[in-house]
């Protein structure tokens, strides 16, 4: 039998100066079209107003979902004490480009060491669009001594090439799919650092397309095995080793 897809990266609500879109309906009737079995997904709310007040959302509406949703809670390291925000999540994000904060900070040092003293373990998405920001945040995790892995996000260009060079010599980060949009960039990727580190994330419905972000993972010359690992196993395996946090 097939792996069931799974996207490890969606949101719901409104990206600014959108207005409002409340719930998680859009999303959920994506996956039904598409086939998506289960996706991570975060409320835009805790990008763009409050971490608590989103992280919060993000926690109602998995709950209400029947299990095809589970919770990723952003942690922003401007608030104090963030990351004390994100119990019951499966994934921690982190938005430096979108939400304009340096990776030279002494509150995210602090936030990571904290997490590393509650013994948190879950997968971490970083938003790493920007050159040079994937490697400090690498340096960031070896000196907090975080132990979970790291999914690379919004992967263009220098980016891209950076997170390759970082998958390449530490087999904890891996690359998800959500900026790949070129026909033969997700086969290329897994080319590079093996299918098992590639997974599918659509940034859908509030900052990508299911459906796009799905067919360019189709469309890849890829082997069945490695499509599978792709679309849905190394998210399963990420998420049952990660756990929540407490």
């Amino acid at each position: 039998m097939a792996e069931p897809i799974l996207d490890l990266y969606t949101l719901f609500g409104a990206v600014p100066p959108r207005g409002a879109e409340p719930g998680t309906g859009t999303l959920k009737a994506m996956m039904a079209k598409y086939g998506v079995a289960g996706a991570v997904t975060l409320s835009t709310r805790a990008i763009f107003h409050s971490p608590s007040a989103g992280n919060r959302e993000t926690q109602v509406r998995c709950s209400e979902s029947g299990g095809s949703l589970l919770p990723a809670g952003v942690l922003d390291p401007r608030v104090a004490q963030s990351d004390t925000l994100l119990a019951g999540s499966r994934l921690i994000c982190l938005f430096p480009t979108t939400q304009k904060w340096p990776l030279t900070y002494a509150p995210l040092e602090n936030a990571l060491k904290g997490l590393v003293g509650r013994g948190v373990k879950v997968p971490l998405l970083f938003e790493a669009s920007q050159p040079g920001d994937a490697t400090q945040l690498a340096r960031l995790l070896t000196a907090a001594g975080y132990a979970g892995p790291v999914v690379f996000s919004g992967l263009t260009g220098p980016a891209f090439s950076e997170a390759v060079a970082l998958a390449q010599q530490d087999e904890r980060y891996l690359l998800c799919t959500d900026a790949l949009r070129g026909v033969g960039e997700v086969a290329y990727a897994v080319s590079l650092v093996g299918a098992n580190r590639v997974v599918f994330g659509s940034g859908g419905v509030s900052r990508g397309s299911v459906a796009a972000a799905l067919a360019v993972v189709k469309a890849a010359s890829l082997s069945e095995t490695d499509r599978e690992q792709v679309l849905g196993g190394n998210t399963k395996r990420l998420l049952a080793a990660g756990g929540a946090v407490a």
